[in-house]
């Protein structure tokens, strides 16, 4: 088992963050995240309204994004920081990684594989494919993420792109547990569980040579099982940006 890390200062969760907050175990008065949500959810509660669709859930998540930029431009304002050439736009569009990066063709294997279990007997499976159903397809667009922010070289970037690869490998241990306890109770899917499990094993490998293993002074281990969840306190990421 790897031994898997938390930021020592703030990094923006909604990348690294697997969004399962009923299993989360941090203390949810140190996560910004789960509050916003719940205000949300409560609201919802006390004006009778429908949960949302996905367009809607995009939507406030997008909000919620902007809102927590402009919180933490605020914080930055105060502390003396120059957040003028922070808040400039960037001068193009950068290019998202495709299948030729090794890590993104694994991690489209894994997510094809997975989704064709989703399609077969093992759907019908309640605990076990509701893991795969939830994280399968979130494998793609967080390495994606992992090896653009990867390329900008700087410290703080890499810690971010290790936390998401940390959340990659989270999921697939989860997959890969789900998968096994599957096995054990439906032998006529071995044949199609094999195959993801090794996928599963072979995307391991690489994200543990590739993210797990690098030092990065923003991190610290994370004790036991306990997971992180979004730091308030954004002064020394902000430290970074002082001139």
């Amino acid at each position: 088992m790897a031994t898997y890390r938390r930021p020592t200062a703030y990094i923006p969760p909604y990348n690294y963050c697997d969004r399962w907050c009923e299993r989360c175990r941090i203390d949810k008065s140190r996560c910004l995240l789960w509050q916003t949500e719940m205000d949300a959810r409560l609201h919802r509660e006390i004006d009778g309204a429908p949960e949302p669709t996905p367009e809607e859930a995009f939507r406030k998540m997008a909000e919620g994004i902007n809102d927590a930029a402009r919180w933490v431009e605020e914080r930055a304002r105060d502390m003396g920081v120059d957040v003028e050439p922070l808040s400039a736009a960037p001068p193009e569009e950068p290019v998202l990684p495709s299948e030729d990066d090794p890590v993104i063709a694994e991690g489209m294997a894994v997510t094809r594989a997975g989704a064709a279990l989703l399609r077969s007997p093992f759907g019908r499976i309640a605990d076990a494919s509701e893991v795969l159903r939830r994280y399968v397809f979130m494998i793609v667009p967080k390495l994606a993420r992992a090896v653009e922010v990867d390329r900008e070289g700087d410290e703080i970037a890499q810690a971010d792109a290790i936390l998401q690869a940390q959340a990659v490998h989270r999921m697939l241990a989860e997959i890969s547990a789900a998968c096994r306890g599957a096995m054990r109770t439906r032998p006529s899917l071995e044949d199609a569980l094999l195959d993801v499990l090794a996928g599963v094993e072979r995307l391991l490998r690489t994200l543990e040579e590739r993210w797990l293993s690098k030092p990065n002074p923003h991190l610290e281990p994370a004790p036991g099982d306990l997971w992180w969840g979004p730091l308030r306190d954004v002064s020394d990421t902000l430290k970074h940006f002082r001139r």
